[in-house]
């Protein structure tokens, strides 16, 4: 799809210093990479690497960090900024805004409302959503086709519901939450007992919170709670294929990346960011502020603000540095034969 924007409208939503050269459009159609960008698309530059590619690129719009030596091609512009990555993702907001058309409000006469729950007339529902008895929808909510949404949930202001979304009885969600299609909040957490021979299911009867600003990713699963509520903290962002198990609390503005694995009752402090298919044990508390590498697995507490790699998880540098020895075992390994036989010999 298309978009045409004004160059008023996006020079107004890039907070820029200076510019260089000559647009030789007065729309813009699209973002783009350097190396697919045609006439009209904008792209951006953030790294010296990426120069070689600049001087044979087609973008009419290109926004780069100041600190990058390059001139602009004839029929180019160049937006000078601080953070080039922040700034291009304000223009793709404007463009995403333009493509993306709000639903009109009102419920499709193919879904399922229990007479008992509240829906703000300003929200929309598709068609084959089922909503049960109790629960509320905020107003501007979006809620796709095929959604569940238990007994007793709450959805704030503005929230958007993927398709196929679904949320277990008690879920409570913010205001301004996104949440891809998919997704599964509520489901029983994962707690047995062995018992005679068997494993004893241990009943779940907590709940899950979602704080404001929240976003998860498509087939991300959130258990509820044994007892209380498994919390999601204010801003936090979540990807896709993570799982979230009960009683776990995760803080305000985590990033949480693809598959990272959280076992019951950890606690994560405000800031954490645990790279793909990280994970944390259960019972255990994260800091804020910590990083946790792709693959790193904490096993037990973490200090925040600290880096971290490995399974089990070791500050980053020391992790670093065995990483390297490990890729040198089989030349020392080899040595170390050399010098056994040299021995012997002598």
């Amino acid at each position: 799809m298309q978009i045409s924007l004004s160059l008023n409208a996006v020079l107004d939503r890039i907070d820029y210093s200076t510019f260089e050269g000559e647009l030789g459009v007065r729309n813009v159609t699209g973002v783009a990479s350097l190396e697919d960008a045609q006439r009209g698309d904008a792209s951006f530059v953030a790294s010296a690497k990426y120069l070689e590619d600049l001087k044979k690129s087609e973008a009419s719009l290109v926004v780069l960090s100041k600190d990058l030596e390059a001139e602009p091609r004839p029929g180019q512009l160049f937006l000078r900024v601080d953070n080039p990555s922040i700034e291009i993702a304000k223009l793709c907001e404007l463009i995403s805004q333009r493509m993306w058309v709000k639903p009109e409000a009102g419920i499709h006469q193919l879904s399922s409302i229990d007479p008992t729950a509240e829906v703000d007339p300003s929200a929309c529902i598709e068609a084959f959503v089922t909503i049960g008895a109790g629960a509320r929808v905020g107003a501007g909510c979006v809620i796709s086709s095929g959604c569940f949404i238990g007994p007793a949930c709450e959805l704030g202001d503005d929230c958007y519901l993927g398709a196929n979304v679904t949320l277990e009885r008690d879920t409570v969600i913010g205001k301004r939450v996104r949440i891809h299609s998919g997704v599964v909040l509520g489901s029983d957490g994962f707690g047995y007992e062995f018992e005679g021979g068997r494993h004893r299911k241990v009943p779940q009867v907590g709940s899950v919170f979602v704080g404001d600003d929240v976003e998860i990713g498509a087939n991300t699963t959130v258990d509820r709670g044994r007892f209380g509520p498994t919390r999601i903290g204010e801003g936090s962002k979540i990807d896709n294929l993570v799982q979230i198990g009960h009683n776990v609390t995760v803080g305000k503005h985590n990033i949480l990346c693809a598959q990272v694995g959280i076992a019951g009752s950890t606690k994560l402090g405000d800031y954490v960011v645990m790279g793909g298919r990280a994970g944390a044990s259960g019972h255990i508390e994260i800091g804020s502020g910590a990083q946790l590498a792709g693959q790193c697995v904490a096993f037990s507490d973490l200090e925040g603000g600290a880096k971290y790699g490995g399974a089990p998880a070791i500050p980053l540098v020391a992790y670093q540095r065995i990483t390297v020895i490990t890729r040198r075992l089989p030349e020392l390994f080899k040595r170390l034969t050399q010098l056994e036989k040299q021995l012997l010999r002598d």
